[in-house]
């Protein structure tokens, strides 16, 4: 007796629980919370149910350096590891 299949349900149900827990849905992430389904299978529900991911995260802030300050940053950290002995 073969399984049951996914459908389109329990892909819209994944795709819901992703964006709650912060991840991207993309097939891989839903075929992991699926536990079951091919990547194609679950790439035809998404197609065909229209899901589309929105950005739900706010827009990126600036960075809070300047490059030349981020390059000092660095440069200081790879002094310090080789004062240590580190490579």
């Amino acid at each position: 007796m073969g399984r049951p299949g996914i459908t389109s349900v329990d892909v819209v149900r994944a795709y819901v629980a992703l964006l709650r827990q912060g991840r991207v849905p993309g097939p891989h992430n839903l075929r992991l919370e699926l536990s079951a389904g091919s990547y194609t299978t679950i790439a035809k529900h998404v197609n065909a149910l229209a899901l589309r991911h929105v950005a739900l995260r706010p827009p990126r802030k600036r960075p809070r350096h300047t490059h030349r300050r981020w390059l000092e940053e660095v440069a200081d950290e790879r002094e310090r590891a080789e004062r240590w002995g580190y490579r």
